[in-house]
């Protein structure tokens, strides 16, 4: 069974690192990207068996340029023992849009109760 984290956001940017392993293109410019952990090889995970990893980024700034120094804000992060089963989950979430608005307006209103 996966298990989402809502609180991703509050996670650095950097230590979100991956293999991008499917991109497209949003509608009003940017894009929405699929990650999987680099450690994601089994003979590279940890010898307990430890869950693997994926994350779903999405980039809202249509300008390359803009982006430069920034990392996409990560919208969602997976993680469950069965790779094809986290992929799933992390592709269907990376095709809908509306879902990719909420989890973005939930990171928005849990940042500004921080802060």
């Amino acid at each position: 069974m996966l298990d989402q984290q809502q609180g991703a956001e509050r996670r650095t940017l950097e230590s979100a690192h991956g293999t991008p392993i499917y991109r497209r293109q949003m509608p009003g410019g940017g894009y929405v990207e699929v990650e999987l952990d680099t450690s994601l090889d089994e003979t590279a995970r940890d010898a307990r068996g430890g869950p693997i990893r994926g994350r779903v980024v999405m980039e809202r700034r249509s300008d390359p340029i803009r982006r430069l120094g920034h990392r996409a804000p990560v919208v969602a992060e997976l993680a469950g023992d069965d790779r094809d089963e986290l992929m799933a989950d992390l592709f269907r979430l990376a095709q809908d849009n509306a879902a990719l608005a909420r989890n973005l307006m939930r990171m928005h209103a849990a940042r500004e109760r921080t802060h």
